[in-house]
This record gives structure tokens, sequence and C-alpha cells, in this order.
């Protein structure tokens, strides 16, 4: 047997599949907008970005390491919190995708000639690309979000004029 699975299902079937591992990465990213803070992050990541870079500039300085320790942690309760948020909605997701992957697809009457192994193999397939899809196309939102939260917090900041 090859490395590459071969698939012994109509378009119909197919369609079916793709359509379920769709819906799937669709209310995977509700969920996961709905149990994480989107904006918190995007404040965690921004702040750690800017103390991650103060630090390198003291390493390049040689400053103190008890400086840049005091540095780390700043960021360790911030880092902690980012992964807490990150892993909330994998306690929902996981247990949905293990249902549908492992109870309702093989529940699904496709008829001959597909079997069990190559619905569920398509469906793991097609979650999988969906849901790169999807977590590109959501990166791509949070950066024009953050842009333009940092535009807005530029514009009502006051300047100063000597």
């Amino acid at each position: 047997m090859g490395l590459i699975p071969t698939y012994t299902l109509t378009q119909s079937q197919e369609t079916l599949i793709a359509v379920l591992a769709i819906l799937y990465a669709v209310v995977s990213i509700v969920i996961q907008r709905k149990l994480s803070n989107a904006k918190r992050l995007r404040e965690i990541q921004a702040h750690i970005s800017k103390v991650t870079k103060e630090m390198n500039q003291m390493m390049k300085n040689k400053v103190p390491d008890t400086e840049i320790a005091a540095k780390q942690k700043e960021i360790m309760p911030l880092l902690g919190e980012s992964m807490k948020s990150s892993m909330k909605p994998m306690f929902v997701m996981l247990p949905m995708f293990l249902v549908v992957y492992y109870v309702l697809i093989p529940m699904i009457p496709f008829g001959s000639p597909a079997t069990p192994k190559s619905i569920q193999s398509f469906f793991f397939i097609a979650v999988f690309v969906s849901g790169i899809v999807s977590a590109i196309a959501m990166m791509i939102y949070d950066k024009k979000m953050t842009k333009k939260e940092e535009m807005a917090l530029e514009g009502t900041q006051p300047t100063s004029h000597k």
C-alpha cells in the first residue's frame, strides 16, 4: 500500500463529506471566537513582541542579566494567559471532531463502493485543508483588525506641540 490512499467515493459522497468538513471548520471558528477573547490575545501578542524587542536590545547593549530576567518575568504570566486562552476551545472542538469522525460519519448510509475508512479518511483530509484555509483567512482578518485598532489608538492620542 502506498503513502497516498486511494478512495472509492462517488462525486456526491465527496461533496457531502466536503460540506460536513467545511461545516465543522466554520463551527470550530465560531467556537474558538466565542471561547477566546481575540482582542485580548492581540494585546498580549503586541505586548510580548514589544518586550521581546526590548530584551533583544538589552542583550545587544550588554545589560546585566538581572534586568533581562526581570523583563522575562514580566511576560511569563502573559504567555500563560495566551496559552490558556488558546487551549480552551480545543476542549470543545476535539470531542466534537471525535463524535463526528467516529459516530456520525459511520452512521451515514453512503452505500457502495465507499468504505467507512475511506469516508473517514476523506473527511479528515477535508477538515485539515478547510481548517488551514480558514486559519489563514482568520489570520489575515486579525492582522487587519490589529492595524485598524493601532491606527485608531494613534489617532486618539494627543500630539504635543512645542
